[in-house]
């Protein structure tokens, strides 16, 4: 949702000023692909062809919101910087890394219910080990700190596993785009469109680096 906030300053005059207000985005991306996955099982029927319409739906989902995820909170900064009326809004990157990890969740579920009754052990494999990833990219998004006492996991240690799932995440859809452009596959202009985005999300990250002052890049 988007809402001017009209400031009244101390000298007379009124300052319009841009601000952005989240409301619940993590439910709603949740909840869209949740929508997404159930659409395909009710277009295609509860069988195997549903639920892999399902799962492909799902993981594109998932690439969306990963890259969002990856360019929100650098394209808002880069953008308050040019419009300084405009405001950041409060944990933009937290909230969307929250609902990718909660998008991705459900996309797991998709290939693992199929494979309940007959499991197989790539399925399974696959399921775990991209739960766990998630599961550490949703704990360490933000500090995990008890009242009055240090956060659980140390701050540097915390962006450390932060950014080795993203870079999980981020060479999961890249590589997938390019064994899907490259392999032997039916053409599909989404994975074109995935690759780029994956790109111009490290792009604007490697920009927003950039642009910072240099007391906030050594702060950081």
């Amino acid at each position: 949702m988007v809402a001017f906030v009209d400031h009244q300053p101390f000298f007379g005059g009124r300052i319009m000023r841009l601000k952005l207000h989240l409301g619940p985005l993590v439910g709603g991306i949740a909840l869209g692909s949740l929508l997404l996955v159930l659409g395909a099982i009710v277009a295609r029927g509860f069988a195997e062809n549903g639920f892999r319409l399902a799962s492909q739906f799902a993981w594109r989902y998932g690439c969306l919101t990963f890259f969002l995820a990856l360019a929100g909170g650098p394209a808002c900064r880069i953008a308050a910087r040019q419009f300084p009326r405009m405001s950041i809004p409060e944990g933009l990157g937290r909230k969307l890394v929250w609902g990718f990890c909660a998008s991705y969740g459900i996309y797991l579920l998709s290939v693992f219910i199929p494979n309940v009754i007959h499991p197989s052990a790539g399925a399974t494999l696959m399921v775990l080990f991209g739960g766990g990833v998630a599961l550490v990219m949703a704990v360490t998004a933000a500090p995990l700190a008890r009242l009055g006492r240090p956060p659980l996991i140390p701050d540097k240690i915390r962006r450390v596993l932060l950014g080795v799932s993203a870079i999980y995440f981020w060479l999961c859809y890249s590589l997938m785009a390019l064994a899907r452009i490259y392999g032997p596959h039916r053409p599909d202009d989404y994975y074109g469109i995935s690759l780029c985005l994956m790109i111009g999300g490290l792009l604007l990250r490697y920009a927003d680096r950039w642009l910072l002052p240099k007391q906030d890049v050594a702060a950081a």
